[in-house]
């Protein structure tokens, strides 16, 4: 019985002494990688960005160079990031030894709202993105919609804005950057302006890729013929009808 019992105290005392060793290696270890200037932010890198600077996105992180990076907050970068209305997400890692890496997704402003102290950018969920100038390029004015008023960050709550937004969003790309205007009827009706001064009476916002794609086509036809009309009406998707303006007789 000795033996066996005797096994069991060296096995009892090894088991300690070996989880000594492993918290005293943890300690050395933790040492190291928060005390170590190897590990210092020296750089720190943005990517996804498109309408924000380089410098406001690093500006807003405040990440301080020289700080350990396992020190570094992650999750607080990433919410002082949150706060910039144009920014809908935003991951922040590490790359040792000692890079920070901010990828963003921005918003992308979609059309612009009237207000009493100019135009107002927002994104297809109707975010309040940033103030801006009437004329922004690819940006339709959205007009027959009213809104409370909100501020940076926050959603516009309007039926009649998600009808207008979504028509816009859902119109091909050539065609939506060429738009001047977005008109939502009281009855929900929509009516399209493009920049050359063709108008479209879009109707309800149904089969919008289907409407948007024979407006397309409509378009390219009308300005190889040079065309003049009154409008476009797309309100039946499968029954175009174009009404050109009459052309008066000499004499007439």
């Amino acid at each position: 019985m000795a033996g066996p019992l005797k096994g069991r105290r060296r096995q009892k005392k090894w088991n300690v002494t070996e989880s000594i060793i492993f918290i005293i290696l943890v300690l050395v270890t933790g040492f190291i990688l928060l005390s170590s200037p190897v590990f210092e932010v020296r750089r720190i890198l943005v990517r996804g960005n498109y309408y924000l600077s380089e410098e406001m996105i690093l500006s807003v992180a405040d990440v301080g160079l020289g700080v350990n990076i396992f020190k570094l907050k992650m999750a607080d970068v990433s919410s002082n990031l949150k706060q910039v209305p144009m920014i809908k997400e935003a991951q922040v890692a590490r790359s040792l030894p000692s890079t920070v890496v901010i990828t963003v997704l921005e918003r992308v402003p979609l059309g612009l709202l009237p207000s009493k102290e100019g135009f107002i950018e927002v994104d297809e969920e109707g975010v309040y993105l940033a103030r801006a100038g009437a004329g922004t390029p690819g940006l339709p004015v959205i007009t027959g919609v009213q809104v409370d008023a909100a501020g940076p960050g926050q959603v516009f709550q309007s039926e009649k804005l998600k009808s207008a937004l979504d028509v816009i969003k859902g119109l091909p790309a050539g065609s939506a950057t060429n738009l001047s205007e977005v008109h939502v009827d009281e009855d929900g009706q929509i009516k399209i302006y493009t920049t050359e001064g063709y108008q479209c009476r879009f109707g309800l916002p149904q089969e919008i890729q289907e409407k948007g794609e024979i407006f397309q086509q409509v378009l390219l036809e009308l300005r190889k013929q040079g065309a003049k009309i009154n409008y476009i009406d797309l309100s039946y998707a499968g029954q175009p009808v174009v009404y050109y303006k009459s052309v008066s007789k000499a004499g007439d």
